[in-house]
């Protein structure tokens, strides 16, 4: 049976894992800072948070193959990104790296007892 103690030996084990393969990203997400008094609507405001992630190139498009995750057909010049579970994935609207902006276009939860991290899908932007 998996124990409490199991799931932290896990996310130690994938720390070691990222060891030296993350980069800092600035992720931008609309946070709720109150609702308009009138009409209740929310008042999101614009966040910013430089996070560390783990940025790989889709390398499976070749020879003209369709691969699909999620149902969502990937594109040369997509990335697979992987964030900690202690970031804030909900409600990011974009990824900055290196200048250039990316949308998640896919969001998948991992972990084996409990999320232990985001893997995600990036698209750049127009």
């Amino acid at each position: 049976m998996l124990t409490q103690n199991d799931i932290e030996i896990m996310k130690a084990n994938r720390a070691d894992i990222e060891a030296l393969r993350t980069e800092l990203v600035t992720i931008v997400a609309l946070t709720q800072t109150g609702s308009d008094p009138f009409t209740q609507e929310p008042i999101t405001e614009e966040t910013r948070l430089t996070v560390e992630a783990v940025w790989k190139k889709v390398a499976s498009i070749a020879n003209h193959d369709r691969s699909l995750v999620e149902g969502i057909e990937l594109r040369a010049g997509d990335y697979r990104v992987s964030f900690n579970h202690d970031v804030p994935i909900a409600n990011i609207t974009t990824v900055e790296r290196n200048g250039e902006s990316y949308e998640l276009i896919a969001i998948d939860e991992k972990g084996i007892g409990e999320i232990n991290r985001y893997e995600c899908i990036a698209r750049r932007t127009r």
